[in-house]
């Protein structure tokens, strides 16, 4: 056995059976990351990232885990994957022909529930909760006037998580000027701490910690 199979990223079954799906639904299969500029349809959790979400749900024993943009189920998949002592996750995605779909593959999951619409308003009901994996992102949650708002989904202690984030040292000369506002939310938010994990060759997220 060589290092990568004794130590590297395991894919649990439901990971497996969810990038299949992802794959008959079009969603583009990206082990490292989308590539900077890439302009096709979204992509769906790379390895690296999807091993993060597992141990970050591991962490939360018990608790109630979130996920905004179900997608074609993989993050999800990973996220269940991590599921410990009765935690259980409820993950919303707007489309409901990929809400189905995800369902379907979820079904024998007693503690994972997907639910169809705009994740702010059919999880309202979820929040606060202990984790909460925004995989959709809509760019007004993270205006400065909307902190106050979103890091109160989560409990003191509970942790926001972004993903798709371009390496810093990778961004092209052209986006010198740019203000990121996952990353603004993460490290000049005055009610959390932010943490950059790099999760692939092109790829970093992003974990949030809500300390008051």
């Amino acid at each position: 056995m060589d290092k990568f199979q004794r130590y590297g990223i395991r894919i649990p079954k439901i990971v497996q059976q969810a990038t299949k799906l992802a794959e008959s639904l079009g969603f583009p299969i990206m082990p490292e990351g989308r590539p900077i500029g890439f302009k096709g349809p979204a992509s769906a959790c790379i390895p690296g990232m999807g091993d993060l979400l597992r141990g970050l749900a591991a962490a939360r024993p018990g608790g109630k885990i979130v996920e905004f943009g179900t997608g074609a189920g993989v993050g999800t998949a990973w996220l269940t994957s991590g599921l410990t002592q009765g935690a259980r996750l409820i993950s919303a995605e707007i489309d409901p022909a990929l809400a189905q779909a995800a369902a379907e593959l979820f079904k024998s999951y007693p503690n994972v529930e997907i639910r169809v619409g705009d994740a702010m308003s059919v999880l309202a009901d979820t929040m606060p909760c202990d984790l909460l994996f925004m995989d959709s992102t809509p760019r007004d949650y993270l205006a400065p006037e909307n902190w106050g708002n979103v890091i109160e989904l989560v409990h003191i202690g509970g942790q926001i998580v972004f993903d798709d984030l371009a390496p810093l040292e990778q961004w092209p000369p052209e986006w010198d000027d740019l203000i990121d506002l996952k990353r603004e939310f993460a490290f000049n938010n005055p009610r959390a701490i932010g943490t950059a994990i790099r999760v692939g060759a092109i790829q970093t997220a992003l974990t949030i910690t809500r300390t008051h």
